[in-house]
């Protein structure tokens, strides 16, 4: 009775310590800021270490690239997203529970460096009107800010750039001028293509 007893646990042990949380899954990146990202055909979502899926699978992450894949990671407790709103993408961040803490609004992000990012913002000003086609005159620019990550502005990059908004749908955001040198110094490339250097 007690041999039969010792073969019944060695057989059900490994039946015991082992239970399978996700399959079919196409694609799995390693572990980020808690959270794994994983891809089901085009769609990402993320699971915690325990293998639960906190973020639900989602077709509006940005992909970021390394060397041999793209996939879409968190910096500082944030994530970029994009939407498609008339025919341009707008950027925004959703948090680590996958609620959209900055909405998609700026034609362009960088990832969060140390709490902050750059983003590209569209304005439009009214410049005159024209009375043939009885239409406003609009002039377009872009112009690149820091925000931190509850969406505030901390800085004006002062480097406006003139924009035609696009006719088509383009997945190409406008680049930005702007990098993160250093903790809280940021390079802001000018009309010259000369560079200014901020400490914010």
């Amino acid at each position: 009775m007690k041999n039969l007893l010792i073969l019944i646990m060695c057989f059900s042990m490994p039946l015991v310590g082992f239970t399978q949380v996700l399959s079919n899954i196409d694609e799995v990146i390693q572990i980020n800021e808690d959270l794994i990202a994983i891809r089901n055909g085009n769609q990402w979502g993320f699971i915690n270490e325990e293998g639960l899926l906190v973020i639900d699978y989602r077709d509006d992450f940005v992909l970021n690239n390394d060397e041999t894949k793209s996939y879409p990671f968190f910096k500082d407790g944030r994530c970029l997203i994009r939407k498609l709103v008339g025919i341009e993408y707008l950027y925004g961040f959703i948090d680590t529970a996958g609620n959209e803490i900055i909405e998609p609004q700026y034609l362009n992000a960088s990832n969060f460096y140390n709490g902050y990012t750059i983003i590209s913002k569209l304005l439009k000003e009214k410049i005159g009107f024209n009375e043939v086609l009885k239409k406003d005159i609009i002039s377009s620019k872009v112009e690149e800010f820091i925000i931190d990550i509850h969406g505030e502005v901390v800085l004006y990059l002062e480097n406006p750039i003139n924009y035609i908004p696009p006719t088509v749908v383009s997945k190409i955001p406008p680049k930005l001028h702007s990098k993160f040198i250093a903790p809280h110094l940021v390079a802001v490339m000018k009309k010259d293509e000369k560079w200014d250097i901020y400490e914010f």
